[in-house]
């Protein structure tokens, strides 16, 4: 008797199941739609939700294979097998070019193999975008495409809605929709073409461009196609609405407007942003009690883009009229009553060396105090919250990031003052700049490496333990399931780590993914072999400093670096203590809020309570919907963000007043506000010439000593730090103490921002590796795969010659 597997069912493009999504998922539902509307769709069938259950690992059950070989049978041909996951398009957000497809594929084993890696690779895509749903497939007869590419019915750069915009390749047209290649791209208005065609013919533009509105008029919204053309006849292979149109924000009125590219290299959430100007009255607080010039920070957020000016102790914050000369401001100093109240609190600060005392209770209780109010709060299970509880947990976290932005503050006080000391002392005497004598601090900032450090430890036992390298190898995007399987105590080791060092924001930002929501980079991470670091060139530097100053000067300068490598380390700790360890209870809240709001369908996404303010999450989340519309507010907010992304604010908006001068103020207002302004200074150095030579790239600061060859990975946002591997050259704008675990990846670091004191100098020092910062254009210079050589002696970038050439 002759035993028959009964094939899984496969639902084909015609069955009116088809148009469902949570049946066939997203694409698989777009295009039974477009077929039932009449338009041309390549055949095809739906391994329909519920595969990945079916086939959760390992070899094809005999009900796929036999289904897989029935859909083969019939389709007859080269097929495309595409992901069709539920979270793929939403109200709020897209993942378009996010989950998998294999192309041209022949024969039941191959389309299995592509199946599998489908379901693999949508998996990954899915937790590394903190998505939620369910897997659907689609197997597809392959148009053998002369020209392919995508269609938008409304521009998604400028939000223009007469015009429809084409990117086309020839050939398939899967390296364009990942952006592994650029196109061409044109628009075409009525029945004009604009662009340059590049060997596209006009009348197929127009042919795509005719049936992209077509498809908008059938579904009732501007649509997002992919199409491919053969043969003299156009298909479409994919359909979804555009989720967000650009929206142009509004700039700030008045002077002294500067973006805030130093801290915030890339647009910024909402709810990361309110965070932090929830903390605005400590941050006033910390610079009243100091005596500074500036009584607090104005920010305003313009779709992502963070824009500050300063508070002015005295004065209108909108005045760009010149400042008085310095002999006028140090008689005003004298006269006027708020700068005789600033230059008494000076004087106290001084007598009683209260920058001293703040460094003593940062160690004696503050550290301690903060570190363990997040891990008190960190260690609550959040689902166990009702959501006033959970809303009363928020209040919590947003009290204990207040407190820690008072310390912050405090603390870059006496770090500002000492860093000054040390380096106006060498520069006086010796001449040196500030890339000599940074070096002396190399290895003092045990904070920047401890993350490191600690995941040294996972990584030893990892080599030790029999299978666990090959695990992680086979399961990249699972790293803790792949070292349960291998040592369960392993998995708890990473685990622990994740919990103490992978939720650091990043680039302060809580509405953003952090490492710990990251498995291909951790893994990543566990896989790397950094080398050891020397930092013995430090005591080299402040020997060969000292030998060379006059006798006279050796205590004082013995003792200003003593006293600057004592307050060195506080640059990084407090940053992570009172700022990153905060910020994660705040983010793990966030997650939370943005499934409950979810769940209920107030949101249409978890990720969209990123693009709430943090009252407005509170309010939406035990108010409810009624006082507010938070899906509105959602998409106009990400359609701000889509809009400065393709057309970035000016870097200053208004006229602006140039600081003023201290040289005659009186001797305590002077010390307390040189120091803070030259650090102020660091963080916007000017640009650096570059030297006359053809093989000259970049000129930058010089931050970290060495040479280092390998090729560029350009990370222009947070959604693409993922793409960083093993021996690249890191290139970004600015980098966060966050960053600091990524570096062992990176053989050297090159910055668009930042001087010798910034995070990144700091973590590059700390891991031993070159980097040239301030270059002002690094991230559109250069370009990923580049072989440069970078000189972190000399601040140049160089165009290097691959080895075999």
């Amino acid at each position: 008797m002759t035993m028959t597997t009964t094939p899984i069912e496969t639902i084909d493009l015609d069955d009116p199941r088809a148009g469902d999504p949570t049946v066939t998922g997203t694409k698989g539902a777009g295009l039974a739609r477009l077929r039932a509307a009449g338009f041309a769709v390549p055949d095809g069938a739906v391994l329909p939700i519920g595969i990945a259950q079916t086939w959760p690992d390992g070899p094809a059950p005999e009900t796929v294979v036999a289904g897989v070989a029935a859909a083969c049978r019939r389709l007859d041909g080269p097929l495309a097998v595409r992901t069709s996951a539920t979270w793929e398009d939403g109200t709020t957000s897209a993942h378009a070019g996010a989950t998998a497809t294999v192309l041209d594929v022949s024969g039941v084993a191959d389309t299995l193999a592509a199946v599998r890696h489908c379901l693999d690779e949508s998996a990954r895509a899915a937790r590394e975008h903190g998505a939620t749903g369910e897997i659907a497939v689609v197997l597809q007869r392959l148009v053998p495409a002369e020209w392919a590419g995508v269609a938008f019915t409304a521009d998604p750069v400028t939000g223009q809605r007469d015009v429809v915009r084409i990117a086309a390749t020839a050939g398939l047209g899967e390296a364009l929709v990942q952006g592994d290649v650029i196109g061409v791209d044109v628009t075409v208005h009525n029945d004009r073409v604009d662009g340059d065609l590049a060997g596209l013919p006009p009348d197929l533009a127009k042919d795509v461009a005719d049936t992209a509105r077509a498809v908008e008029a059938g579904f009732g919204r501007p649509q997002d196609i992919e199409w491919a053309a053969a043969e003299g006849e156009l298909w479409l292979v994919q359909a979804r609405p555009v989720t967000v149109l650009p929206v142009e924000p509004t700039l700030p009125a008045g002077n002294n407007w500067q973006k805030d590219t130093a801290h915030y290299p890339e647009p910024m959430t909402p709810f990361g942003w309110s965070l932090l100007q929830a903390t605005g009255d400590e941050v006033r607080a910390a610079f009243d009690e100091t005596g500074l010039l500036i009584r607090g920070l104005e920010e305003v957020l313009v779709g992502g883009e963070v824009y500050g000016r300063v508070l002015p102790a005295f004065g209108s914050a909108d005045s760009a009229a010149k400042p008085p000369p310095d002999l006028v401001l140090g008689l005003a100093a004298r006269l006027v009553p708020e700068l005789r109240r600033r230059t008494a609190t000076a004087r106290r600060v001084i007598a009683e060396d209260r920058f001293q005392q703040w460094i003593d209770a940062w160690h004696a209780h503050d550290r301690d105090d903060m570190a363990g109010r997040a891990a008190d709060l960190g260690a609550i299970d959040l689902t166990e919250l009702d959501d006033p509880a959970l809303g009363a947990h928020l209040d919590a976290a947003l009290r204990l990031l207040a407190d820690g932005q008072r310390i912050h503050f405090r603390l870059m006080m006496p770090w500002a003052q000492r860093m000054h000391r040390l380096h106006t002392l060498v520069a006086d005497e010796l001449g040196w700049d500030d890339t000599a004598t940074a070096p002396m601090l190399g290895g003092h900032s045990p904070a920047t490496r401890a993350a490191d450090d600690a995941l040294d430890l996972v990584r030893a036992r990892i080599r030790r333990t029999g299978g666990a390298v090959a695990a992680l190898e086979s399961h990249p995007g699972r790293p803790i399931e792949a070292l349960r399987r291998v040592d369960p105590s392993l998995a708890d080791e990473l685990e622990g780590w994740l919990a103490d060092h992978g939720w650091a924001s990043v680039n302060y930002d809580a509405g953003v993914r952090v490492l710990a929501e990251r498995p291909t980079t951790v893994t990543r991470l566990l896989l790397a072999e950094p080398e050891a670091v020397d930092h013995g060139a430090a005591d080299d530097m402040a020997a060969k400093a000292s030998a060379a100053l006059a006798p006279s000067r050796r205590e004082e300068f013995d003792l200003a670096l003593r006293e600057a490598r004592e307050v060195y380390p506080l640059r990084e700790d407090n940053t992570i203590v009172v700022g990153d360890r905060p910020l994660a209870v705040l983010r793990r809240i966030m997650l939370e809020a943005g499934r409950r709001l979810a769940e209920r369908g107030d949101l249409p996404s978890p990720a969209d309570a990123a693009y709430l303010m943090v009252d407005e999450l509170r309010t939406a989340l035990v108010d409810g919907p009624a006082t507010l519309d938070p899906t509105a507010l959602v998409v106009r907010r990400r359609g701000e963000e889509a809009w400065v992304r393709a057309h970035p604010g000016p870097a200053y908006v208004g006229a602006q007043a140039p600081p003023p001068g201290t040289s005659r103020l009186p001797e305590a207002l002077r010390a307390v506000n040189e120091p803070v302004l030259w650090v102020v200074g660091h963080e916007y150095p000017s640009p650096v010439d570059a030297p006359d030579d053809a093989d000259v790239l970049l000129a930058g600061v010089a931050a970290s000593a060495g040479v280092a060859e390998g090729r560029v990975r350009v990370i222009r946002s947070h959604a693409d730090i993922d793409r960083l591997v093993d021996g690249d050259i890191l290139v970004c704008q600015v980098t966060s103490p966050a960053w600091a675990p990524l570096f062992p990846l990176a053989r050297a670091v090159i910055a668009d921002g930042g001087g010798v004191l910034s995070h990144a100098a700091i973590a590059a020092r700390e891991h031993g590796i070159p980097a040239v910062l301030g270059t002002g254009t690094a991230t559109t210079d250069l370009t990923d795969g580049q072989l440069v050589r970078v000189d972190g002696t000399g601040g140049l970038v160089f165009a290097a010659t691959p080895p075999d050439s």
